[in-house]
């Protein structure tokens, strides 16, 4: 149950992000609003980052002969002081140019992912959606293991023609048209893919022992935590 409620509670933060930087790029004088909500998380993400940094590696300040306390005191001072000062610094320029920084932070985004899918597609490598299979069963069928390389393909082109759509919307359609598409539509698309993608796995693979998502994510802990190559993976590699 707890689960479930933290599953929910994670779709209402990210579709009520999602809506409020469309209605901030869509409403006159919603540039504030959505310059804030465009740097806002990276900057928390850099913050945290920097904080996490600093406080795991104390050396960096054991000169000054802090206590614990000081220590962290002043990890998230230097985290945040040189954080706020270059959005000082740069705030004007987000103002005036923040449908450009939503465009290039989606454009960014999707051509990353279609990188990060399309470069384990090259000759010697293991296909990503592969390596994620393996983390469950160590062992794949091969008719598993070409479905995961074409999945990987399909991942790929997904992403590479919502950099295409994503670019001809914002040259050629109204801003409210664009925002829907990228900002609104994005997650829900990404969602509807992998649903749909899962569907069609247990519809042609009845027989297969297929993991579910929690799973799959518990898989991946342990293969993060513990980084080694499965002795019969290794192998087919």
């Amino acid at each position: 149950m707890l689960a479930i409620f933290k599953g929910a509670a994670v779709v209402v933060l990210i579709a009520g992000y999602a809506l409020a930087g469309h209605l901030a790029l869509t409403l006159p004088n919603g540039q504030v609003i959505a310059a804030a909500l465009a740097v806002g998380l990276p900057a928390l993400a850099f913050v945290a980052f920097c904080f996490h940094y600093l406080n795991r590696h104390p050396q960096l300040v054991a000169a000054w002969r802090l206590s614990a306390a000081a220590r962290l005191a002043l990890a998230g001072l230097l985290a945040v002081v040189p954080t706020l000062s270059f959005l000082w610094a740069v705030w004007p320029a987000l103002l005036a140019n923040a449908h450009n920084l939503y465009f290039a932070q989606h454009v960014g985004c999707n051509a990353l992912l279609a990188w990060v899918f399309g470069r384990t597609l090259v000759a010697g490598a293991t296909p990503l959606v592969v390596s994620f299979a393996r983390m469950v069963h160590p062992t794949l069928p091969p008719e598993i293991e070409t479905y995961a390389r074409n999945v990987t393909r399909a991942w790929t082109v997904f992403f590479l023609v919502t950099c295409v759509v994503s670019v001809a919307l914002y040259l050629i359609a109204p801003i409210a048209v664009w925002s829907t598409f990228a900002v609104l539509l994005q997650w829900p698309s990404v969602g509807a893919f992998f649903v749909g993608e899962f569907v069609l796995r247990k519809m042609l693979f009845r027989n297969f022992d297929h993991a579910s998502l929690k799973q799959g994510f518990e898989a991946y802990q342990q293969h993060q935590a513990h980084p080694h190559p499965h002795p019969a993976a290794a192998t087919k590699r």
